[in-house]
């Protein structure tokens, strides 16, 4: 892949309102997008080789319908990849067996074969599972991208179960260039731990409700591999001595630096920061107070480092009717209204674990009201409402921590429109659709209520 395309890149810093107040200690919110240039011809074509773990959960609670499912997905990244591309098989359930070894895919039919022949088992080693595919893919030779990509519906009740310390395996493993996505099913899996391996592992994480939910999320996972511009994406962030910096999206952050998610072509990563700016840090009235500057690294598809030109932020300092007479940057604060929306999720869905349903119905008819000009979220809501009134525990704790998740770290169209469209995002590639519900495929949740 030309590594000049990916440097031409961008990085844009919009505050919420373009100023600062004279005389007082001020909060400036400001959205960072990290800008993907459009594809050039011919990428897909380009693109360099990939190295894929599939780990696929074979435990007695995966008999039937599910297993059957997550085979067919598996077939279905085979049939993705490319003959050039590496793959490795790997069934656990409370033994570990690697059916096909980290090796260029050829045809596909050798592995096929090893996937039809997978049946169910006994309980569930996820960690030696996982593991091993990671440790499958450390004879890989290049920089190249490198990914376990693990299916459960069920709790890591075998081997390591402790999810502070897999994760932090996760982690380990994405240092030397092998991250994780994960994929849960079903109401039973730990779903605390899924999203958290594929947080630390530097991958993506999903569910399906059911399983014939499964096979949009692979979609949405390969077609973004397929796609990709950069990944590994680190943000860096300095300001003047005094200036407190939080990243209101709580994402993920190692030596210092912020992880952003890997993106494609046409498509933006995005963050917001929230700067508290003491008056002592400001200059006379009038001039302009520099408040941040950030740096942007990462690597290209073929694991090229890149370092994407740093940027940084000035605004005036104004008087108080010259700052209430600014105008908020409408698409600053659809963004915090994402991440508002998602806190707000996190906290019902805390609720929801005690069973205080009542508290549940409340707190979603609030962010309901609150939240009721953002189409989307309003949307998101919606679904959240109706699974609530199920008193289904275990599918509305997947859903809002999922839905919670997917408002903070989404990938977004690098020019996207303020309003919601169901129609118009279905145009959209699957990995930058605004899902209502992120267990349901869009075939399956229809429209919501």
């Amino acid at each position: 892949m030309d590594e000049y395309l990916c440097l031409s890149t961008t990085v844009v810093l919009t505050p919420r309102r373009a100023g600062v107040v004279d005389g007082r200690d001020n909060v400036v919110e400001v959205l960072l997008r990290v800008q993907a240039p459009d594809a050039p011809a011919g990428h897909a074509a380009q693109r360099p080789p990939q190295a894929i773990a599939l780990v696929i959960d074979r435990s007695g609670s995966m008999a039937g319908q599910p297993l059957a499912e997550a085979k067919r997905c598996a077939e279905y990244v085979i049939s993705r990849l490319r003959p050039t591309d590496t793959l490795s098989l790997v069934q656990f359930d409370d033994r570990v067996r690697r059916l096909w070894p980290a090796q260029p895919l050829g045809d596909g039919s050798v592995q096929r074969a090893a996937v039809e022949a997978i049946t169910e088992g006994g309980s569930t080693n996820l960690h030696g599972g996982w593991l091993d595919g990671a440790e499958s893919l450390g004879t890989v030779a290049g920089h190249g991208l490198k990914r376990v990509i693990l299916l459960s519906d069920g709790q890591a009740n075998q081997g390591l179960t402790d999810p502070a310390k897999i994760a932090a395996q996760c982690a380990q493993w994405a240092s030397r260039g092998i991250t994780t996505s994960t994929y849960g099913l079903g109401h039973q899996f730990n779903e605390e731990l899924m999203i958290a391996m594929a947080r630390a592992g530097g991958g993506s994480s999903y569910y399906g409700d059911t399983a014939a939910d499964l096979m949009e999320p692979f979609e949405r996972e390969l077609e973004l591999l397929g796609n990709l511009c950069l990944r590994e994406l680190r943000l860096a962030v300095q300001a003047p001595d005094g200036v407190e910096v939080q990243v209101v999206n709580d994402l993920p952050r190692t030596e210092g630096q912020w992880h952003l998610p890997d993106f494609a072509w046409g498509a933006e990563a995005w963050a917001v920061l929230r700067l508290k700016v003491p008056v002592t840090s400001l200059p006379p009235v009038g001039t302009a107070a520099t408040l941040v500057r950030v740096s942007v690294s990462g690597r290209t598809p073929d694991g090229e480092a890149v370092q994407l030109e740093r940027t940084g932020l000035s605004v005036p300092v104004l008087s108080a009717g010259s700052f209430n007479a600014l105008a908020d940057d409408e698409l600053v604060t659809r963004r915090l209204i994402e991440l508002a929306a998602a806190d707000a999720l996190t906290r019902i869905r805390a609720a929801a674990a005690r069973g205080r349903w009542k508290e549940v119905d409340r707190m979603l008819e609030e962010a309901s009201r609150q939240f009721a000009g953002n189409e989307w979220v309003a949307s998101v809501l919606a679904a959240m409402r109706s699974i609530a009134e199920t008193r289904e525990i275990e599918r509305a704790m997947k859903e809002m921590m999922y839905s919670s998740t997917r408002l903070r770290d989404r990938l977004a169209l690098r020019e996207e429109g303020l309003q919601f469209s169901v129609d118009d995002e279905a145009q959209l590639p699957t990995f930058l659709r605004r899902k209502r519900m992120q267990g349901k495929s869009d075939k399956q949740s229809g429209p919501t209520a």
